[in-house]
């Protein structure tokens, strides 16, 4: 009886969060998001284009046609090192439903005043910008409604304290730095609506204890990095449906998981994982799906695994290729 409920309650989920998805493809999320991505300004379609593919042209100032767009929705002005940005904001202001801003590889160290220009501005990227002035930046994006921001690759050690003015923030990605701190994830604790967070690839050897300040997030990446265990403060995580722990160090399942109140699915393949605790056999929990693949597991850890997991909608213990 117990695992029929935590089937339908996974059944529930996922229909809710499929109607969300049918719902955005008939608005405006559409438009923004998912139209055709252009890579120049076709004078015949100015009223068309809403995706805008600048980067690499070795840019120095924007087009003037560009002011001619209807509705401009999303542009990427990645690795045009040469660009002003601050001159290239000011041309962009007119549109102001533009939601979506790509900074990416610009050689950036501040953002300008002009960023405020952008009333609807919902996702920012700044990947591989390092060196920039993070809680510069951040000052200047705290009264936009920010919902992804995305700084992947920028060396970034802390995350400043300002941070968390960004009451809007539902994805965050700090991929590719090394946040290592205590106080890093206490700020991130105070994001109200943060909903995934990126920390893959930071050359983690354990996380902090203040990761249990992160109780609002539902999917937590932090695979690829070099993790053995998983603190008990894990278990204060409690609105989290997904873990990614993919490529650490593991070698036994973290018994962790099976404290976590909202936990539904676990990736931890490409680990040294060779055995499961016994508490997996005693307590009920409601995780229902379990990635093992690539682990080297006996034939009969296997088998007493699928038996102490016989409820999963989704068990594997696949050899296979991951990249």
């Amino acid at each position: 009886m117990y695992f029929i409920k935590r089937l339908q309650m996974i059944k529930k989920q996922f229909l809710f969060h499929l109607c969300l998805l049918l719902l955005c493809s008939s608005c405006n999320t559409y438009t923004t998001f998912y139209s055709k991505t252009h890579v120049e300004i076709n004078l015949e379609k100015f009223s068309k284009i809403h995706r805008l593919d600048l980067s690499n042209q070795k840019l120095k100032e924007l087009p003037n046609s560009i002011t001619k767009l209807k509705d401009l929705r999303m542009i990427n002005l990645s690795n045009n090192k040469g660009l002003d940005i601050d001159n290239s904001l000011r041309v962009l202001s007119v549109h102001k439903n533009l939601e979506v801003l790509i900074l990416d590889s610009l050689d950036i160290k501040t953002i300008p005043e002009s960023i405020k220009l952008f009333p609807k501005l919902k996702q920012i990227s700044l990947i591989n910008n390092p060196g920039f002035d993070l809680s510069q930046i951040l000052q200047q994006i705290s009264e936009l409604p920010i919902e992804f921001l995305n700084l992947k690759n920028n060396q970034l050690t802390k995350i400043p304290k300002n941070i968390t003015a960004l009451n809007t923030l539902r994805d965050l990605n700090l991929s590719y730095n090394e946040i290592h701190d205590e106080a890093s994830y206490s700020h991130l604790g105070k994001l109200p609506d943060l909903y995934s967070l990126w920390i893959d690839h930071n050359n983690l050897k354990e996380l902090p204890n203040t990761i249990s300040k992160l109780n609002q997030i539902r999917f937590f990446y932090i695979d690829h990095n070099d993790l053995e265990t998983l603190p008990d403060q894990l278990k204060e995580m409690k609105s989290v449906w997904v873990i990614h722990a993919g490529f650490n160090k593991f070698k036994e399942l973290p018994s962790v998981f099976s404290s976590m109140k909202s936990l539904l699915m676990v990736h931890i393949n490409n680990n040294e994982i060779v055995s499961i605790p016994i508490t997996y056999e005693t307590e009920k929990y409601p995780l229902a799906g379990l990635i093992l693949d690539n682990n080297p597991l006996s034939q009969e850890e296997i088998v007493k695994a699928k038996e102490t997991f016989k409820g999963f909608f989704l068990l594997s213990f696949q050899q296979k290729n991951y990249k």
